[in-house]
C-alpha cells in the first residue's frame, strides 16, 4: 500500500511539473505549432512594417490598430512579420503589447526585426527582445550574441506532408545610425555588418548541404534598404509607389552580394521609406518595400501591409499590397512577372 501511495504521489508530481512547464512554455510564446505549408502547400505572409505607434496617441494608434485587425481577418496569414520601427513610445512593453495583441487575439505566429527608432525610446533592442520572447505565438530570437545586432535569426517552413524543412525565412537586424558625425563621406544609416553576412553564408552554406547541395527557397526581412534598391526603381518590370528616394547606407557592405552569391533568397523584404512600397527583380532576386502601416510618421501612401505567398517545393511567390481601400494591388508572381 505504502508503495502505491508513493507511485501515485510521483505521478501527481511528475504530471504537475509537465503542466508546469506547458505553462512556461506557453507564457514565453513557444508553445505553438512548427511553421508549414497547408494543405494545399502555400504559406501566407503578411508584413507590418513603421507603425510608429505611440501608445498616448490614441486616435493614430487604434487606426494602425483596426488597420492590422481587419488585413488579418481578411487574409488569415501563417505568419506576420514586423519589419521594423513599430514602437516610437517610451511606454514601451505597453505599447509593443498593444502591437502584437492582433496576433495573439487571432492565434497567429509573428517575428520582428528592428529599425533603426525601436531602440530610441528607453529600451535597447536586446531589452525590448527581452520582454518580446515571453509574448504568446512570438518567433522572434535574439540570435547569435557573437555577431553584431539583435534578432539576426532563421524560421524553417516545413512541408504540407512532411516533417522537413521546405522552405526559409532569413531576419536581419538592419542596425541603426553610422554614429560618425565627423565624417559625413561614411553616410547617416548603418549597413548590416560584415559579422551578420559572414553568418548568413555559413548558415546559407549549411542549409543548402542538408538539402542535397539545392538552396532552398529563402525569402529575406530587415528594415533599412540596401543600396540595389536604388538601381530597381526604374526599370520596367518595378511595380508600385516611387515617390521618395532610396534611404540606404552610403557604405555597400556586400549584404546583395552575399544574396547573389549564395542563391536561396528569392526576394527581400524592408520597410523604412514610408512613401515606397515598390517591388523590382535584379538579378533573380526581388526586393521589396512593405506598406508602411501606422499613422504616427510622415507618409501619403495608404496604410496596410504587403502579402507574400510561397509555394512548397517551387522558388516562386506571389505578392501585393493590401490597404482598406484595395485588397489586392500591385499584384506580382515571382519569376513570372519579371521576366524580360
Amino acid at each position: 500500500m505504502y508503495l502505491q501511495h508513493i507511485k501515485v504521489f510521483v505521478i501527481i508530481k511528475i504530471a504537475f511539473i509537465l503542466s508546469l512547464s506547458f505553462v512556461i512554455s506557453t507564457i514565453n510564446g513557444q508553445k505553438i505549432p512548427a511553421l508549414r505549408f497547408n494543405k494545399d502547400g502555400k504559406f501566407k505572409i503578411v508584413q507590418f512594417t513603421d507603425v510608429h505607434l505611440k501608445e498616448y496617441n490614441e486616435s493614430k494608434r487604434d487606426s494602425a490598430i483596426m488597420v492590422m485587425k481587419t488585413i488579418l481577418e481578411s487574409e488569415k496569414p501563417d505568419l506576420v512579420v514586423l519589419t521594423g520601427d513599430i514602437v516610437t513610445s517610451d511606454n514601451v512593453k505597453a505599447a509593443w503589447l498593444t502591437v502584437i495583441k492582433p496576433m495573439i487575439d487571432a492565434g497567429i505566429p509573428w517575428a520582428v526585426v528592428f529599425g533603426n527608432h525601436d531602440r530610441e525610446h528607453k529600451f535597447t533592442n536586446r531589452q525590448i527582445m527581452e520582454y518580446l520572447v515571453t509574448l504568446p505565438y512570438n518567433r522572434s530570437q535574439f540570435g547569435p550574441s557573437n555577431i553584431y545586432g539583435v534578432g539576426n535569426y532563421v524560421l524553417k517552413i516545413r512541408g504540407s506532408k512532411i516533417n522537413k524543412t521546405k522552405a526559409l525565412l532569413y531576419c536581419f537586424d538592419s542596425n541603426a545610425y553610422t554614429g560618425k558625425k565627423d565624417n559625413d563621406e561614411l553616410g547617416y544609416y548603418d549597413w548590416i555588418n560584415f559579422s551578420q553576412i559572414k553568418w548568413y553564408r555559413e548558415i546559407s552554406r549549411q542549409f543548402t548541404k542538408e538539402n542535397n547541395g539545392k538552396p532552398f527557397p529563402a525569402l529575406a526581412f530587415f528594415h533599412i534598404p540596401v543600396p540595389e534598391y536604388s538601381v530597381i526603381k526604374n526599370f520596367p518590370t518595378t511595380v508600385g509607389d516611387k515617390d521618395e528616394d532610396v534611404s540606404s547606407p552610403k557604405i555597400n557592405s556586400g549584404m546583395y552580394d552575399a544574396l547573389l552569391e549564395s542563391k536561396d533568397v528569392m526576394g527581400v523584404f524592408v520597410g523604412h521609406d514610408h512613401n515606397n512600397n515598390y517591388i523590382g527583380c535584379f538579378n533573380n532576386i526581388c526586393l521589396a518595400y512593405g506598406c508602411k502601416t501606422g499613422f504616427d510618421a510622415y507618409g501619403k501612401l495608404d496604410k496596410g501591409a504587403r502579402i507574400i505567398v510561397l509555394y512548397e517545393g517551387e522558388r516562386k511567390f506571389d505578392s501585393w499590397i493590401h490597404t482598406l481601400n484595395q485588397s489586392q494591388k500591385y499584384f506580382i508572381s515571382y519569376p513570372e512577372s519579371f521576366r524580360k
